[in-house]
């Protein structure tokens, strides 16, 4: 925290509790401001949605109250706002004392894992015998025993007499003290809870920011529709602000987008650092006051910061969960989400609206690989572990022969990009992981490149005994064999990395298997020489493929193998199917096209035809080799130089 930042002692602390124990008129005796917003919830007297507001005392403790609702049916406007707070207000009627949403809010709080909080005791002037005071105290006390609010203080309140006020204000800046400083190392997210027009000024959103800092005109993306947005201003309690950061309630006046495209439950947060997916592993908690156990695919309610979407839990360590009990399970979702890991969720039943528990988010945007999903729940658990190098080795192996680029390690394994570097280097070290792309830094476990190297040796079996006279196969010809998986850049490193394991050899551009040599016939020898010579006489026009074949006497399928084996030693080239020249012969080609530059800007195909004394047919087809080439380049009928003048 920059203690010299005018901002940079604010905090948000939501309040919690039953409907009607006094939140909204606890916060207005503090504040002076009116957090319910509606004209229904001043007719009805109940908070249906969140209500703001700013606080700042005489010894200048700045913090944001975030008032909830506390109805049963509005706990879905409830979890809205809870994901921001950094400290709870427990709001408990002394003439009432603990309720069900007392207990479900603090539930919930507890899952979130707000981190300190106190509790009010409101109403006291309507008690009459002190000793109903001590009574709910004491209820107080064995309701938050093993919870964040243990030994956190309990004040007993009067909002109407303002009795226990100025103890209250007291405790207020005592939070402070046990708060997490703002986490200004991760990236600027923020979730919106509103979502608003502002005449002349445009769309504005409101939300806590969760992480990192943000500053006026900078650039923000919206998730998970990955829209690309500009902030013209920025304001916290009304006040504008050149800068945000983790902590702050803040407003954004966002450019180039309505009010409608921007929704509570969507987030801001910088470039690419939140995943979006469908599916979700977690860690899950059952709650002991649960009437049922957990079913496999059962449709539940999830709620990820603002966001509210259904879905259905996969078990992954048993058929169902007992109340009380953790587990590890998939949370298949019907609608996107942005998430990263660590992230805290609730789960709520989808009809009876009880909440059932909650967790953490362990592997955000699982892979689909099936053969990873037979030791899930094992890989899981060490990934919800503490050990940072364990969990980055293991995040990596989850994503299989996809990997993962160093960015998105970070966001996995929820550390920072400098400290995933940190780890990452030392798994390169102990060999576990390999660096396949040094440019996009993506990283490969070496469990999955043992299996790419087992289908590799299995793929240079076949060629050994279909074609024995060969050496090997070259890297363009394996890399087409993975090429949905590796480019041509990440293959190179592939096969260095196979033949310093002597998984491989390597001779000049081919590679083999270890112990393999080539077996070429005499007659196969002689048959290649020959071909070479007819191919020679031809000039810059040799015979076609269906003509040497008839001199050398063979059948299309025997001719066919024989220039590929040539093409193949780069005894020949192949320019067309049907159509092969000497490396001489090329070399002569281009060294004429060469000259030609030195005096002209382009060629056209007849000029390249009669350059060479060829037909148009050969022109055409020698031209557009060396454009596949980058020797020449195209445009329209005529060729300029490209890479030819390098040699």
């Amino acid at each position: 925290m920059h203690s010299s930042s005018p901002d940079s002692l604010e905090f948000v602390v939501g309040t919690s509790g039953h409907v009607d124990h006094g939140k909204t008129l606890l916060v207005k005796t503090l504040t002076g401001i009116d957090t319910d917003r509606f004209e229904e919830e001043k007719r009805r007297g109940i908070t249906i949605d969140l209500g703001f507001a700013p606080y700042v005392d005489k010894q200048g403790t700045r913090l944001a109250f975030v008032d909830v609702p506390g109805h049963e049916k509005f706990v879905h406007n409830m979890l809205a706002g809870v994901s921001g707070f950094d400290a709870v207000m427990l709001v408990i009627a002394a003439d009432e004392g603990v309720m069900p949403q007392t207990r479900e809010h603090l539930h919930i709080c507890r899952l979130l894992q707000i981190p300190t909080g106190l509790v009010a005791l409101t109403r006291i002037d309507l008690v009459e015998d002190p000793e109903i005071i001590d009574l709910c105290r004491s209820e107080v006390q064995d309701l938050v025993e093993g919870t964040f609010l243990e030994d956190r203080p309990i004040l007993p309140i009067s909002s109407m007499t303002g009795e226990g006020i100025p103890e209250l204000r007291m405790a207020l800046r005592d939070l402070q003290s046990g708060l997490v400083p703002p986490d200004l190392e991760q990236p600027f997210r923020l979730y919106v809870d509103r979502s608003f027009s502002v005449k002349g000024f445009g769309t504005v959103v409101t939300g806590t920011v969760l992480s990192g800092s943000l500053e006026a005109e900078g650039k923000v993306r919206l998730f998970p529709e990955n829209k690309n947005l500009r902030v013209r201003g920025i304001q916290v309690h009304g006040d504008s602000r050149k800068s945000i950061h983790a902590g702050n309630r803040a407003a954004l006046n966002l450019a180039g987008i309505s009010k409608e495209e921007v929704k509570r439950g969507d987030q801001l947060a910088l470039g690419d650092s939140l995943l979006t997916s469908y599916m979700l592993n977690v860690e899950l908690e059952i709650l002991e006051d649960v009437s049922s156990d957990l079913k496999q695919r059962s449709r539940v309610r999830v709620h990820l910061g603002s966001r509210e979407v259904m879905g259905r839990v996969i078990l992954l360590e048993s058929s169902s969960l007992d109340p009380g009990t953790v587990s590890l399970v998939q949370l298949r979702l019907e609608e996107q989400v942005s998430i990263r890991y660590g992230d805290r969720f609730i789960i709520r039943s989808y009809s009876t609206l009880g909440t059932l528990g909650g967790g953490r988010i362990i592997d955000p945007a699982p892979g689909k690989s099936r053969r990873i999903q037979r030791d899930l729940a094992k890989r899981l658990r060490r990934v919800a572990g503490s050990e940072n190098e364990i969990r980055v080795e293991e995040v990596i192996y989850l994503q299989s022969v996809r990997g993962l680029v160093e960015r998105e390690v970070a966001l996995r394994a929820g550390l920072s990009v400098r400290q995933s570097v940190k780890w990452l280097q030392g798994l390169q070290s102990r060999r576990k992981i390999l660096c396949v792309d040094p440019v996009r830094k993506r990283f490969v476990h070496v469990d999955h490149l043992e299996r790419v190297g087992k289908f590799l040796f299995k793929v240079l079996g076949t060629h050994h005994r279909n074609y024995p006279e060969r050496e090997g196969m070259n890297r363009v010809e394996l890399g087409g064999k993975l090429s949905l998986l590796f480019n041509d850049r990440e293959m190179e490193v592939l096969l260095k990395f196979y033949v310093k394991n002597e998984v491989l050899t390597a001779h000049q551009s081919l590679f083999a298997l270890p112990g393999h040599e080539s077996h070429v016939s005499d007659q196969t020898r002689k048959q290649v020489r020959q071909c070479i010579e007819i191919i020679r006489k031809g000039g810059f026009q040799p015979l076609r493929r269906t003509l040497i074949l008839k001199e050398l006497g063979l059948d299309e399928k025997k001719g066919i193998e024989l220039l590929k084996s040539a093409v193949h030693e780069k005894k020949l080239v192949r320019v067309a199917a049907d159509l092969h020249y000497t490396n001489e012969q090329i070399n002569g080609a281009i060294e004429r096209l060469r000259e030609h530059f030195t005096k002209n800007s382009f060629i056209t195909v007849i000029e390249f035809k009669e350059l060479l004394d060829i037909s148009r047919k050969h022109a055409v087809e020698l031209l557009e080799y060396f454009d596949t080439r980058h020797l020449t380049n195209r445009e329209d009928n005529k060729r300029s130089p490209s890479r030819i003048m390098e040699g």
